[in-house]
């Protein structure tokens, strides 16, 4: 999904939509934000689910429910879907902050990125294996770094210039708080267009059953982080970071890397979620974290540990990119009227 380009939408915002209060969110009609952007709802019988729908995008929200489906897509909000008189209601800042940046990218944002280079952040390294499957006898630093050689190599061949935090076995620091602050000082001295983080996943409990890609970008100002259920991260709530300014383009980049990996990995879609991660708090850039599968589960993590498979990771990452920077030169065309 990219930019719908409705003249009635154009410079279209949050703050134009009347708005409720509720537990201290202040929350829009969903229903009313879609007239405005040609698309037709519908409600369920039961009032909890609404579905937006037009030729380009369809988008389904349930009450009291967090995460949301965008042309298929898992995308987690930052504030709960709530009902409020017979109607479904978004908060003012996922509107803001989610919506228009996918239904309408660049719409009133004064600074338009380019995309020329790309800094590279394969995670761990040195005495940080990242997640290990001892099982199988492989550790994310080591999948991670070959995933992102294979991806420069790519992106390269686009005729992106790419820059890469680490090229070898080794951390920027010995001290990991300084270490992840200084991967996002490379991509800040390179003037980056672009920051890629990659990892691999792993969790202990249920570690056969659970599989899937993730995708995160920095968490907006004032909201809670995917994984903050209870909403107590009221410090980080309310610190502005560095790399809030691309909260705009962080979503529209998320959504489109997210979106490939799924359709061409044929993935489980584990969603296109928000975090405060240290890396994508300290760049200047527009910047995204990839979880790119599960190392503990023991079928994914076979997957992984074949060139095959990581090959497919970087080509659809590529793709991702590419298919960023073609929204990216479509509002620079229509900025330009050209």
């Amino acid at each position: 999904m990219v930019a719908l380009g409705l003249p009635e939408s154009r410079g279209a915002s949050a703050g134009q939509f009347k708005s409720v209060t509720l537990s201290g969110t202040a929350y829009i009609d969903a229903a009313n934000f879609g007239v405005s952007f040609g698309l037709k709802s519908q409600l369920s019988n039961s009032g909890r689910k609404l579905t937006l729908k037009s030729v380009w995008s369809t988008l389904v929200f349930e009450t009291d429910n967090r995460e949301c489906e965008i042309n298929g897509l898992r995308v987690f909000l930052g504030d709960p879907v709530r009902s409020y008189k017979g109607t479904v209601r978004i908060s003012r800042l996922d509107v803001e902050k989610v919506l228009i940046p996918l239904l309408l990218a660049g719409n009133d944002e004064k600074r338009i990125p380019t995309l020329k280079t790309i800094v590279l952040d394969p995670g761990h390294g040195g005495r940080d294996p990242g997640n290990v499957n001892q099982r199988l006898k492989i550790n994310e630093k080591t999948i991670a770094l070959d995933t992102a050689l294979r991806l420069e190599r790519i992106l390269k061949t686009m005729g992106y210039a790419v820059v890469m935090t680490r090229s070898n076995d080794s951390q920027l620091n010995s001290d990991k708080a300084a270490d992840l602050l200084s991967r996002a000082a490379v991509a800040n001295k390179a003037g980056a267009d672009l920051f890629i983080s990659l990892h691999y996943n792993a969790v202990g409990s249920g570690a056969q059953r659970v599989t899937g890609v993730e995708v995160y970008t920095l968490t907006p100002h004032s909201q809670y982080s995917t994984s903050d259920s209870e909403r107590d991260d009221d410090t980080g709530a309310v610190e502005i970071n560095p790399g809030n300014i691309s909260d705009h383009w962080n979503m529209q980049l998320g959504y489109q890397i997210h979106r490939l990996m799924i359709e061409e990995l044929r993935a489980p879609d584990r969603g296109l979620k928000r975090a405060r991660w240290a890396v994508l708090r300290a760049v200047e850039c527009p910047a995204i974290l990839i979880e790119a599968g599960f190392l503990s589960n023991d079928t994914e993590g076979g997957k992984i540990a074949t060139p095959t498979y990581r090959q497919k990771i970087a080509e659809a990452i590529a793709n991702g990119v590419q298919a960023y920077g073609n929204v990216l030169a479509g509002v620079h065309k229509q900025r330009d009227g050209k």
